[in-house]
Protein backbone atom coordinates (compact mmCIF):
# COMPACT_ATOMS: atom_id res chain seq x y z
CA UNK A 1 0.00 0.00 0.00
CA UNK A 2 1.28 3.47 -0.82
CA UNK A 3 2.18 5.88 1.96
CA UNK A 4 -0.41 8.49 1.00
CA UNK A 5 -4.12 8.19 1.62
CA UNK A 6 -6.25 7.93 -1.51
CA UNK A 7 -9.43 10.08 -1.43
CA UNK A 8 -11.83 7.17 -2.03
CA UNK A 9 -10.66 5.52 1.19
CA UNK A 10 -12.76 8.10 3.08
CA UNK A 11 -16.00 7.05 1.35
CA UNK A 12 -18.74 9.31 0.01
CA UNK A 13 -18.68 7.27 -3.23
CA UNK A 14 -20.96 7.18 -6.24
CA UNK A 15 -21.60 3.93 -8.12
CA UNK A 16 -23.20 3.57 -11.53
CA UNK A 17 -26.43 1.55 -11.68
CA UNK A 18 -24.79 -0.85 -14.14
CA UNK A 19 -22.00 -1.67 -11.69
CA UNK A 20 -24.43 -1.98 -8.80
CA UNK A 21 -26.55 -4.41 -10.88
CA UNK A 22 -23.41 -6.40 -11.72
CA UNK A 23 -22.29 -6.87 -8.11
CA UNK A 24 -25.82 -7.63 -6.93
CA UNK A 25 -26.13 -10.28 -9.66
CA UNK A 26 -22.78 -11.70 -8.54
CA UNK A 27 -24.01 -11.92 -4.93
CA UNK A 28 -27.21 -13.74 -5.97
CA UNK A 29 -25.34 -16.11 -8.33
CA UNK A 30 -22.80 -17.01 -5.62
CA UNK A 31 -25.44 -17.58 -2.91
CA UNK A 32 -25.19 -19.42 -0.50
CA UNK A 33 -21.47 -18.61 -0.73
CA UNK A 34 -19.95 -15.17 -0.32
CA UNK A 35 -18.96 -13.45 -3.54
CA UNK A 36 -16.07 -10.99 -3.79
CA UNK A 37 -14.41 -8.64 -6.21
CA UNK A 38 -12.96 -5.23 -6.96
CA UNK A 39 -14.57 -1.96 -8.01
CA UNK A 40 -12.63 0.72 -9.85
CA UNK A 41 -13.02 4.06 -11.51
CA UNK A 42 -11.10 6.96 -13.03
CA UNK A 43 -8.39 8.50 -10.85
CA UNK A 44 -9.49 12.00 -11.92
CA UNK A 45 -12.98 11.35 -10.49
CA UNK A 46 -12.06 9.98 -7.05
CA UNK A 47 -15.63 9.38 -5.91
CA UNK A 48 -16.84 7.51 -9.02
CA UNK A 49 -17.06 3.72 -9.30
CA UNK A 50 -17.81 2.62 -12.86
CA UNK A 51 -16.30 -0.86 -13.27
CA UNK A 52 -16.67 -4.21 -11.48
CA UNK A 53 -14.23 -7.12 -11.55
CA UNK A 54 -15.37 -10.42 -10.08
CA UNK A 55 -12.83 -12.43 -8.12
CA UNK A 56 -12.85 -16.06 -7.08
CA UNK A 57 -13.63 -16.72 -3.44
CA UNK A 58 -10.85 -19.15 -2.50
CA UNK A 59 -12.18 -19.89 1.00
CA UNK A 60 -13.33 -23.43 0.14
CA UNK A 61 -10.00 -24.26 -1.51
CA UNK A 62 -8.06 -23.17 1.58
CA UNK A 63 -10.52 -24.95 3.88
CA UNK A 64 -10.09 -28.22 1.96
CA UNK A 65 -6.28 -27.94 2.09
CA UNK A 66 -6.04 -27.00 5.78
CA UNK A 67 -9.32 -27.02 7.71
CA UNK A 68 -7.57 -26.39 11.01
CA UNK A 69 -5.94 -23.13 9.90
CA UNK A 70 -8.92 -22.18 7.68
CA UNK A 71 -12.01 -23.47 9.54
CA UNK A 72 -14.48 -21.26 7.65
CA UNK A 73 -15.95 -22.02 4.24
CA UNK A 74 -17.26 -19.72 1.51
CA UNK A 75 -20.64 -19.76 3.26
CA UNK A 76 -19.37 -17.34 5.89
CA UNK A 77 -15.96 -16.13 4.71
CA UNK A 78 -14.23 -14.89 1.60
CA UNK A 79 -10.59 -15.08 0.61
CA UNK A 80 -9.15 -13.29 -2.39
CA UNK A 81 -5.81 -14.48 -3.75
CA UNK A 82 -3.37 -11.95 -2.29
CA UNK A 83 -0.89 -12.05 -5.20
CA UNK A 84 -3.69 -11.51 -7.72
CA UNK A 85 -5.03 -8.67 -5.56
CA UNK A 86 -1.62 -6.99 -5.34
CA UNK A 87 -1.25 -7.22 -9.12
CA UNK A 88 -4.77 -5.84 -9.66
CA UNK A 89 -4.14 -2.88 -7.33
CA UNK A 90 -0.81 -2.13 -9.07
CA UNK A 91 -2.34 -2.42 -12.56
CA UNK A 92 -5.25 -0.17 -11.59
CA UNK A 93 -2.94 2.47 -10.14
CA UNK A 94 -0.65 2.48 -13.20
CA UNK A 95 -3.56 2.63 -15.67
CA UNK A 96 -5.29 5.59 -14.02
CA UNK A 97 -8.24 3.37 -13.01
CA UNK A 98 -7.45 2.39 -9.43
CA UNK A 99 -9.32 -0.15 -7.39
CA UNK A 100 -11.40 1.94 -5.00
CA UNK A 101 -13.51 -0.76 -3.32
CA UNK A 102 -13.33 -4.42 -2.39
CA UNK A 103 -16.86 -5.85 -2.31
CA UNK A 104 -18.25 -9.04 -0.84
CA UNK A 105 -21.59 -10.51 0.17
CA UNK A 106 -23.02 -11.85 3.40
CA UNK A 107 -25.52 -14.61 2.50
CA UNK A 108 -28.70 -14.60 4.59
CA UNK A 109 -27.41 -12.01 7.08
CA UNK A 110 -26.92 -8.23 7.13
CA UNK A 111 -24.65 -5.82 5.27
CA UNK A 112 -22.50 -5.18 8.35
CA UNK A 113 -18.71 -5.10 8.46
CA UNK A 114 -17.92 -8.12 10.60
CA UNK A 115 -15.12 -8.55 13.12
CA UNK A 116 -13.56 -11.02 10.66
CA UNK A 117 -13.75 -8.38 7.89
CA UNK A 118 -12.10 -5.80 10.15
CA UNK A 119 -9.34 -8.23 11.18
CA UNK A 120 -8.69 -9.07 7.54
CA UNK A 121 -8.42 -5.48 6.33
CA UNK A 122 -6.85 -3.57 9.23
CA UNK A 123 -3.93 -4.48 11.44
CA UNK A 124 -1.91 -2.44 13.91
CA UNK A 125 -4.22 0.53 13.25
CA UNK A 126 -3.34 0.46 9.54
CA UNK A 127 -5.55 -0.18 6.51
CA UNK A 128 -4.20 -3.15 4.55
CA UNK A 129 -5.38 -2.11 1.06
CA UNK A 130 -5.95 1.49 -0.23
CA UNK A 131 -9.71 1.17 -0.66
CA UNK A 132 -13.17 1.26 0.86
CA UNK A 133 -15.48 -1.77 1.18
CA UNK A 134 -19.03 -2.66 0.12
CA UNK A 135 -20.93 -5.44 1.88
CA UNK A 136 -24.06 -6.84 0.20
CA UNK A 137 -26.74 -8.71 2.19
CA UNK A 138 -27.80 -11.46 -0.23
CA UNK A 139 -30.66 -13.93 -0.34
CA UNK A 140 -31.31 -16.72 -2.85
CA UNK A 141 -33.14 -14.38 -5.23
CA UNK A 142 -32.01 -10.81 -4.45
CA UNK A 143 -29.83 -8.42 -2.52
CA UNK A 144 -31.78 -6.85 0.35
CA UNK A 145 -29.21 -4.32 1.54
CA UNK A 146 -25.79 -2.90 0.76
CA UNK A 147 -23.49 -0.63 2.72
CA UNK A 148 -20.22 1.16 2.13
CA UNK A 149 -17.63 0.83 4.91
CA UNK A 150 -14.45 2.85 5.42
CA UNK A 151 -11.49 2.52 7.74
CA UNK A 152 -11.25 4.79 10.77
CA UNK A 153 -7.64 6.08 10.65
CA UNK A 154 -5.43 5.12 13.57
CA UNK A 155 -7.69 2.20 14.58
CA UNK A 156 -8.63 -1.30 13.41
CA UNK A 157 -12.26 -0.18 13.09
CA UNK A 158 -14.57 0.69 10.21
CA UNK A 159 -17.57 3.01 9.92
CA UNK A 160 -20.43 3.22 7.47
CA UNK A 161 -20.23 5.87 4.74
CA UNK A 162 -22.53 7.15 2.00
CA UNK A 163 -22.90 5.22 -1.26
CA UNK A 164 -24.89 7.06 -3.92
CA UNK A 165 -26.26 5.46 -7.11
CA UNK A 166 -26.20 7.62 -10.22
CA UNK A 167 -26.83 7.27 -13.93
CA UNK A 168 -23.91 6.31 -16.16
CA UNK A 169 -22.10 9.41 -17.43
CA UNK A 170 -20.75 9.09 -20.97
Amino acid sequence: MSGEREPWIDGQLTITPEVLAEIEAHAVAAHPSECCGFLSGPVDEPGLIDHAQREENEADKYHRLDPETFPRTSRDYFKINELRAAKAFAAGASSGRPIKVIYHSHPDVGAYFSAEDAATFASNDTLMWPCAFIVLASRTDRVVDRKLWVHVPGTNEFRESTLTVRAQVR
